[in-house]
């Protein structure tokens, strides 16, 4: 089994376990305002509260807050600048939380994570499926999806270059890393993979099928499947035999082989988008997302 896929793994794992342990701090101090997040002794505030609740609390003690603060609530269509008490009321009743009218670290955090929603568009992402092969050379690119299972990252381009004189297969990805309530940010990040070669078992008129390199021991192995007659290109990941351990961690052997199709990624780059579009809407003033309703109502009745 490849390094970087087990490291993925693991760290999958440990980041499980973290955001296991960062949850269960964020639900018992969600109640905390600013001020009684820094009344805390610095060394006990430090090792208990959520980074997120204590960055919320700085600006939540900033002379600016209620600027701030206001500016974001208009974003979501709530009276944030004309009148920001009932504007954090509104907020508040919203999210289910009492209307004091005065903001704890949750709240902030989750007023900043809904305002920067409403930030994130459609942008860009290579999304076609292209194909070609010569007597020496072939090159697919496009989306890699799943089949029966979720991918970590559905937004991406994966590109194929095969090479017969040098018996070899390169493998390029790039993926969008979309962000979720747990990002630090609401942004779309870009990761570039390494290069990643695969040497070459069959090379006919049509297809091309190439191994990645593993040892004896490795846990699983990956191959390429591609065929351009039928325009069908598979990776396929199958338990190799070996002992799938890495690092002490025990790594489940797959109950039936995992096939990776590349296709046009147009329809999953517009689903991904539409999630995102549908909860940042959500996000929005629910008297705001009413009144919405009525006029949709009454456009549809003409």
């Amino acid at each position: 089994m490849r390094i970087d896929i087990v490291l993925l793994l693991l760290v999958s794992t440990t980041l499980t376990r973290s955001v296991c342990a960062d949850e269960t701090a964020m639900t018992k101090y969600r109640n905390y305002t600013p001020k009684q997040v820094f009344d805390m002794p610095e060394k006990q505030r430090q090792s208990v509260m959520p980074m997120a609740y204590i960055f919320a609390a700085q600006r939540g003690l900033a002379v600016d807050s209620e600027l701030l603060f206001g500016m974001q609530l208009n974003k979501l269509m709530y009276s944030g600048i004309h009148d920001y008490k009932s504007a954090v009321s509104a907020f508040q009743a919203d999210i289910g939380d009492p209307q004091t009218g005065v903001l704890t670290v949750y709240q902030i955090h989750q007023l900043e994570y809904r305002s920067d929603l409403q930030n994130l568009a459609y942008v860009a992402f290579p999304d076609g499926l292209y194909s070609s092969k010569r007597a020496d050379y072939g090159i697919v690119e496009g989306t890699v999806t799943i089949l029966d299972d979720k991918i970590a990252w559905p937004i991406n381009h994966h590109k194929i270059k095969c090479f017969k004189s040098e018996n070899t297969c390169e493998v390029q990805q790039v993926i969008l890393v979309l962000p979720d309530e747990k990002s630090w940010a609401q942004q779309y990040q870009v990761m570039i993979d390494s290069t990643e070669y695969y040497n070459v078992t069959r090379w006919t008129n049509d297809t091309i099928d190439a191994e990645y390199p593993i040892k004896k021991d490795s846990c699983r192995t990956v191959s390429l499947s591609l065929n351009f007659k039928t325009k069908e290109f598979f990776f396929i990941t199958k338990n190799a035999g070996g002992k799938c351990e890495f690092l002490g961690k025990s790594i489940e052997q797959l109950a039936k082989p995992r096939i990776s199709q590349v296709v046009e990624g147009k329809k999953i780059f517009d689903i991904e988008f539409e999630k995102i579009k549908k909860v940042a809407y959500e996000s929005l003033a629910s008297e705001f997302r009413q009144k919405v309703g009525k006029v949709m109502a009454q456009s549809n009745k003409k």
